[in-house]
């Protein structure tokens, strides 16, 4: 063991080829230190010291070789020769899922040299091999391409394992695989005829995908300039049709990094792990709320024509994020468009052509692919804060698209101004839209997680900017009041209440 590291410390100081065949030199050193005959380790920490050294140097040695294999320009197998050594490398393998080979990444930097911020927990497991934080290649799927951010990619953990595939050859070269692991759905690897557990860092992507997002800056423009950017459904994980879609939708004047801890402390809990697969939708939250539900809608849609109808969906809906799903599994016949346009209904119905965007925000039916929702602080009947006079003046502000703005010409002038669209002036208690989801049943399943900021006081409580009475919804099949304000949507005990409910929906919907 003390050669192996000796040649560790040689490959540092190495050049390319000389290094690669000093770290497989020490590697194999250790790999010869393994139990590798059989049966199954549960856990790495109960190895004797020298069998844990191994494990390290593995490590060491998997980090130093994973470069020659991450990219789409680099080769699927390679020979290293040097010195009267050969090792012959394959990184290929790809045959279950959960299994990638590294060139599906543009980049992959080691979890140890995250820092560790952002994120309240950081998520690891000991086991094989070397955990990263990488940087996936765009899929060649062009349906799929456009749920899946163009500058960042999937937020998808892996780990890379060395592992020799038998003895060497009389005078040829030792062959080695070195595979990606995707460790949300493989917790263990073989090594020889062993069973390991898989290292895992769950954490670390999440910090190195989002560290640079500037979520205020972000979540302003959102509502003030609403037109300067679009709506997006944006997938965090290859899509996989045997693990239930889990969508997360943010509130007004915020973006989809808040979700952070949540996806944090939700994909590394081992029950959950694996069952789930992690989804966001962005919208700027400037636009009308009636609006941007529609727009969640249509993307929804669109990523069904990909991928076929998924596996009874979870929306999670933070404020006014919960209005956008509650307005998925709501069937609203002529209630809203009624509510909305009062005396003139009719006669706006006869006159507006079939395509009018008015009809797209109004009249449609609930998703059947969703299966259960969860609202945390949402504001089911408004809230008092839209009304007062500084919130008015924070509404001229607001400089709505023309794409909403163009439907003024065809609708009365009592629902069509540009005050009364906007997110901020339509969460008030006045707007029509309230009284007409009260009179819609919800057609799924659904939960309230609200604040009342340690008060104790409902049901006279308020998350300070919620009242009880507005987040409250009697169809609700539980309801858990936590001790925070309205930001309570990664307070923990909200947080241990959705895992109880995804917990609850698996049991409802088995594999």
């Amino acid at each position: 063991m003390a050669a192996a590291d000796a040649l560790l410390k040689q490959a540092e100081h190495a050049t390319a080829t000389p290094a690669a065949v000093e770290s497989l030199r020490a590697a194999e050193i250790a790999w010869g230190e393994l139990d590798t005959r059989g049966g199954s380790i549960r856990h790495t920490t109960a190895l004797p010291e020298d069998q844990r050294h191994a494990l390290r140097i593995l490590a060491s040695a998997t980090e130093n070789l994973a470069p020659w294999f991450i990219g789409s320009n680099s080769q699927p197998e390679k020979t290293f020769s040097d010195q009267g050594c050969s090792y012959r490398v394959s990184a290929t393998r790809a045959a279950k899922p959960g299994v990638y080979p590294l060139a599906r990444l543009n980049s992959a930097r080691p979890a140890r040299k995250v820092p560790h911020t952002l994120c309240r927990n950081w998520h690891t497991e000991d086991g094989v091999g070397v955990p990263f934080a990488p940087s996936w290649s765009t899929p060649g799927d062009s349906g799929l391409r456009r749920f899946i951010s163009s500058k960042r990619g999937y937020m998808e953990p892996l780990t890379g394992v060395l592992a020799f595939d038998g003895p060497a050859k009389p005078g040829g070269a030792r062959c080695a695989s070195l595979i990606g692991y995707d460790p949300t759905t493989i917790s263990s690897v073989r090594l020889g005829r062993t069973d390991y557990p898989l290292a895992a860092d769950f954490t670390a992507p999440i910090v190195e995908q989002t560290h640079d997002i500037n979520e205020l800056r972000l979540g302003l423009l959102g509502l003030i300039h609403p037109g300067a950017l679009d709506a997006k459904l944006i997938l965090l994980e290859p899509y996989d049709p045997k693990r239930i879609p889990l969508l997360l939708v943010h509130g007004l004047n915020s973006h989809p990094r808040m979700w952070k801890d949540v996806i944090n402390d939700l994909r590394a809990d081992p029950q959950l792990r694996g069952r789930y697969q992690f989804m966001l939708f962005y919208y700027p939250t400037g636009w009308p709320i009636s609006y941007s539900a529609m727009r969640l809608r249509e993307e929804l849609a669109a990523l069904e024509q990909q991928t076929g109808r998924p596996k009874k969906m979870v929306l999670i809906g933070h404020s006014m994020g919960g209005l956008l799903a509650r307005m998925q599994v709501i069937n609203p016949g002529q209630t809203i468009w009624n509510s909305q346009l009062s005396q003139q209904a009719r006669s706006v119905d006869r006159q507006l052509p079939a395509s009018h965007l008015a009809r797209r925000i109004f009249l449609y039916q609930a998703d059947p692919g969703i299966g259960r929702e969860i609202y945390i602080c949402t504001p089911h009947r408004g809230s008092g804060l839209a009304d007062l006079s500084l919130t008015n003046l924070f509404v001229k502000l607001l400089s709505l698209p023309t794409t909403i703005t163009g439907v003024l010409i065809d609708l009365p002038t009592t629902l069509a101004t540009p005050s009364r669209m906007s997110s901020v002036k339509g969460l008030s208690p006045t707007n029509p839209l309230f009284t007409a989801l009260d009179q819609l049943p919800i057609q799924v399943p659904h939960h309230s997680i609200i604040g009342d900021r340690g008060k104790g006081d409902t049901p006279h409580s308020s998350d300070g900017v919620v009242p009880y009475w507005s987040s409250h919804l009697a169809s609700a099949r539980s309801e858990v009041i936590v001790p925070g304000g309205h930001g309570s949507y990664d307070d923990p005990q909200a947080i241990r209440e959705v895992r109880r409910i995804l917990l609850l929906h698996l049991k409802a919907n088995p594999r």
